[in-house]
């Protein structure tokens, strides 16, 4: 996934969760692989990244697909794949 796409990522996460900072961009791939709890996103907050995620991205993230991610990177490959 594209660089600038993952900051984006990493961006709305804390600003939907209001906790933490930017990794440097050495640290962008730990930070989508930690999980999503580990990041402060519940369930609800799940919901809020995946609208965020959609205006951002223009793809739909459905509830059961949320339900399986377990980091933002498994979330950037159901984008990923949608994209396609």
């Amino acid at each position: 996934m594209d660089k600038n796409i993952k900051q984006r990522m990493i961006a709305l996460t804390l600003q939907v969760t209001g906790q933490g900072e930017p990794p440097s961009d050495d640290q962008l791939d730990a930070y989508m692989a930690q999980p999503l709890s580990d990041l402060g996103i519940d369930s609800l907050s799940a919901l809020e990244l995946a609208v965020h995620l959609e205006r951002e991205l223009g793809a739909r993230l459905e509830e059961d697909e949320l339900a399986e991610v377990q980091t933002l990177a498994d979330i950037a490959a159901v984008i990923d794949e949608k994209l396609q």
